[in-house]
């Protein structure tokens, strides 16, 4: 007997971070790129439901130095959280991923910080080239990936140009198989968006029946 059956999103109880290069590289090819950085940041939390019950996010941008732009529970509503997005000034500047990563694990995701005991946490990097503060391919940067994984935390990674080092990406991320994506340019951003919400979200296959088989989503990671 043919059974009706779609897609659904469930189980996406998650506290999503997003660390964004604002460096100087970001405009200097285009002065819109970071506009469609943070449209594609825009984009990708479209995609939940956004409150205490669901999907928190908080923001980590950096340049020279990284700041926390705002904790996982300032924003429980996505009218808001779009507009701070769409707000975040562009820096220019040096890369300091390291740094990023170290404010990820110290303030995003620290005991009384607004992180959920039960929740998926996730940090997804959006960079342009290699880190360089204190210095080129810094060591500290994947010290401090690796402190944030051990602390749980999963580290996803997008690397937009040919400026970034796949390899070194490949070490900050979690999972090297399903972690890390390349696009070439700011516009490839969009061509991600619904596979990002995959990897990060379990769903479920509903169907008019009794029977509900749960399943989880995840894609190679593709260059386009």
């Amino acid at each position: 007997m043919f059974i009706h059956s779609k897609l659904c999103v469930a189980d996406c109880f998650i506290d999503l971070n997003f660390a964004a290069d604002s460096s100087g590289s970001i405009n200097y090819r285009d002065p819109s790129n970071w506009n469609k950085t943070l449209q594609f940041i825009v984009d990708v939390v479209s995609l939940f439901t956004i409150g205490p019950n669901d999907v928190q996010v908080s923001f980590v941008v950096f340049s020279t130095v990284a700041t926390v732009e705002w904790n996982l529970t300032q924003y429980q509503d996505k009218a808001s959280l779009i507009t701070a997005i769409m707000n975040v000034p562009y820096l220019n500047d040096r890369t300091n991923l390291n740094d990023a990563l170290y404010l990820t694990r110290t303030q995003i995701f620290a005991s009384g910080g607004g992180t959920r005991p039960n929740a998926n946490k996730i940090t997804i990097i959006l960079t342009d080239g290699v880190d360089n503060v204190p210095t080129n391919g810094t060591e500290l940067t994947i010290q401090n990936a690796t402190a944030c994984k051990n602390d749980g935390i999963r580290l996803i990674a997008v690397g937009v140009s040919d400026k970034v080092s796949k390899g070194r990406m490949l070490q900050v991320v979690s999972d090297n198989t399903t972690d890390y994506y390349h696009v070439n340019d700011f516009v490839g951003l969009t061509r991600i968006v619904d596979t990002l919400k995959s990897l990060i979200c379990v769903t479920t296959m509903e169907t008019s029946g009794k029977h509900r088989t749960s399943l989880k989503i995840l894609h190679t990671p593709v260059q386009w």
